[in-house]
């Protein structure tokens, strides 16, 4: 929180994303997402992706058809921000989940940034119950079919992905992608790796996750060439968050949540 209330009085034009995993592992996986919740929205968060653990119910693996929108439609009721997520559809319905959309459009002075949302195959792969009414398709196959659609509507495309890094490799390759966020392999990028898309060099980033945290910085400079915008320089870095003073009001709503939680244990 520190340092993203720096960035933000530094910098005009900032997206501030979440690549998921919100609901299980760590201190506070009892209260299914509840902190987590709180917290990204007491930063102002732009967006999150699903990520797979947001589809089990707690304890892990536990869940069943019957409940495997519970949490998450208790998440989409108190959530300030959109959740993305373009690459799972409801069987019964044939549409998006509750409450989730495949993209959503950003604009800075003028200039519309459209972000993706797509996370893993693992909760369909592994025959989780949770999703047994869901279909996951294939990352880079929803990509295709999705970025015409936003492509009509910005002028710049970004994938917020929790696919896994082996597999925003693959995202990054499609013409028309401009960066790749990444989680899921919790892999500590520390400058962004690149795939070129026959277009562009395009950067592809990830701040770890489960056991090494930082906050993750990607900068991205566009200029117009032949009458469209274009990635015409992009380097990234990865904040250490530790020994950063705490945000007053965040480190409250923490502390408080935690005695709430050992009060109920």
């Amino acid at each position: 929180a520190t340092i993203i209330e720096s960035v933000r009085n530094e910098e005009e034009n900032v997206l501030l994303v979440d690549g998921g995993d919100v609901f299980l592992r760590g201190e506070f996986q009892a209260g299914q997402g509840e902190l987590e919740t709180s917290l990204l929205k007491a930063l102002d968060y732009d967006a999150m992706a699903l990520g797979n653990n947001d589809f089990r119910v707690y304890p892990a693996g536990e869940g069943t058809p019957d409940s495997r929108y519970e949490q998450l439609k208790d998440y989409h009721r108190n959530v300030n921000f959109p959740i993305l997520t373009g690459n799972v559809i409801d069987r019964v319905t044939g549409k998006y989940i509750q409450n989730v959309k495949p993209w959503k459009s950003f604009t800075f002075s003028g200039v519309k940034v459209g972000m993706i949302g797509l996370t893993s195959m693992k909760p369909e792969i592994r025959g989780w119950d949770d999703v047994a009414d869901l279909d996951f398709i294939e990352p880079v196959e929803a990509l295709n079919a999705l970025l015409p659609e936003v492509s009509e509507k910005s002028d710049v495309n970004i994938v917020l992905s929790h696919a896994g890094n082996p597999e925003d490799h693959k995202l990054a390759q499609v013409p028309g992608v401009s960066a790749v966020i990444g989680a899921d392999t919790h892999k500590v990028i520390e400058t962004p790796e690149y795939e070129f898309n026959g277009e562009v060099m395009v950067p592809i980033t990830q701040a770890g996750g489960e056991q090494e945290h930082y906050l993750g910085r990607l900068n991205l400079t566009f200029e117009v060439v032949d009458a469209k915008m274009t990635l015409v320089e992009s380097d990234g870095f990865l904040y250490d968050v530790t020994n950063v003073p705490a945000d007053p009001e965040i480190q409250a709503i923490i502390d408080e949540y935690r005695a709430d939680l050992k009060a109920q244990f």
